[in-house]
């Protein structure tokens, strides 16, 4: 028995991915060229897209690897004149920073895009990349969520906090505030952000800093593979805040988007947390019942298909989203789609493009600095997002 176990093992530690993989470190980018492999650079510039790109890797205690890719970082923002458009992403679980993760392949996509919709700007990708797959055997992958969701909630502290307070000093210092800094977290990498930032805008809400309340212009969590239970306790934590004082009445300061399609994050992420949820103590910081759930409920359904959180629904108005168009013209408000979930009389509607539409529910406040939208199927027909246009163009408006 012991020799098929040990044989098990050593089967499984050569299945397991790299640990890291942008090994060719230099505060020189790596140029984009036919001939030229930048698969293991740290920092990359496509010059017939017009981007730069660096990657920054943390294990999963959320130190670095190596910290010569975050000081490469760190220099080539500091040297940076042109105004700047810095987008953050971390992705979630089964994605890493390989060059050939669809994750990666997809975020240099969307950093041509915004490229093209914000010409004027010099724009950087950072892609902050930890061990969201730790085993290349299909059918046992699966049955790594449960160690990669407690990673996610301890990654994002230490080097991974420290670093997006640095790049947020540089990108967003009084000198440079006609730049536009984006950090957005996918599924379990929402998580990671969650745990990095809270403490950052609990304070700084606290302090009343008007023109830091949040952090960057915004942030963004997709789908996110966290229980509402989190969620609950940052809203109970703002409701002694006096958010209408806040500068951003029409902007927040965190936005989580969540697919009424998303089965990932409705029904999987459920199965996975009911066992573990009834041993969740009791949380005394919050009324579990305001929310029509139990406390069970809110620790295993994750925070963007509790429809007593939910703030906004972003709802197609025609069946064509696809286009990349971010223009604003008259929306036809003939076109009928199935009716959503959450349709009330009297909300707040805004065009967000010619084929998509916002509306603030009429019974959530005003004045809140942050957003819970539901998005319809048509928007976010999965768990996925980076290859949905309008979705982007969306975060471009929330941005102000």
């Amino acid at each position: 028995m012991k020799w098929l176990l040990t044989l098990l093992l050593l089967q499984l530690s050569g299945c397991s991915p790299k640990p890291y993989f942008r090994t060719e470190i230099h505060n020189q980018p790596c140029i984009t060229l036919p001939d030229k492999d930048c698969a293991a650079a740290n920092l990359v510039v496509d010059l017939q897209e017009d981007y730069a790109l660096s990657f920054v890797e943390f294990d999963d205690d959320g130190h670095y690897y190596d910290k010569r890719q975050a000081e490469s970082l760190l220099q080539w923002l500091s040297h940076q004149s042109q105004q700047q458009y810095v987008a953050i992403y971390t992705h979630g679980w089964h994605h890493n920073a390989n060059d050939t993760d669809n994750n990666v392949r997809r975020f240099k996509e969307s950093l041509r895009d915004i490229k093209q919709r914000n010409p004027s700007y010099q724009v950087l990708g950072i892609y902050l990349g930890w061990r969201g797959e730790t085993l290349d055997i299909p059918w046992l992958r699966a049955l790594t969520f449960w160690d990669r969701k407690a990673v996610s909630e301890t990654l994002g502290r230490n080097d991974f906090m420290n670093l997006l307070l640095r790049i947020e000093t540089l990108v967003k210092s009084d000198m440079a505030q006609r730049n536009r800094l984006l950090t957005i977290g996918h599924s379990l990498g929402a998580t990671v952000i969650l745990n990095a930032l809270q403490p950052v805008w609990m304070q700084r809400l606290s302090e009343f800093k008007a023109s830091k309340a949040g952090f960057g212009d915004l942030v963004v969590l997709v789908n996110p593979a966290f229980e509402a239970r989190r969620f609950v306790q940052l809203r109970s934590a703002l409701m002694e805040v006096d958010v209408s004082q806040l500068p951003q009445m029409n902007a927040p300061l965190l936005l989580i988007a969540a697919s009424e399609a998303d089965t990932i994050t409705k029904n999987a992420f459920t199965l996975s947390q009911a066992v573990p949820a009834l041993f969740k103590s009791s949380d005394s910081t919050y009324d579990a019942s305001l929310y029509g759930l139990s406390e069970w409920a809110l620790a295993a359904t994750a925070v963007g298909h509790v429809n007593e959180l939910v703030t906004h629904r972003l709802e197609a108005t025609s069946f064509t989203v696809a286009d990349s168009a971010c223009g604003t013209g008259t929306l036809d408000k003939s076109l009928k789609l199935a009716e959503p979930s959450l349709t009330n009389v009297g909300d707040t509607i805004w065009p967000i493009t010619e084929s998509m539409l916002l509306r603030h529910l009429h019974d959530k406040p005003a004045y809140d600095p942050v957003w819970v939208v539901q998005t319809d199927k048509f928007i976010l027909p999965n768990h996925g997002f980076m290859n949905r246009k309008p979705f982007w163009c969306f975060i471009e408006r929330a941005m102000g």
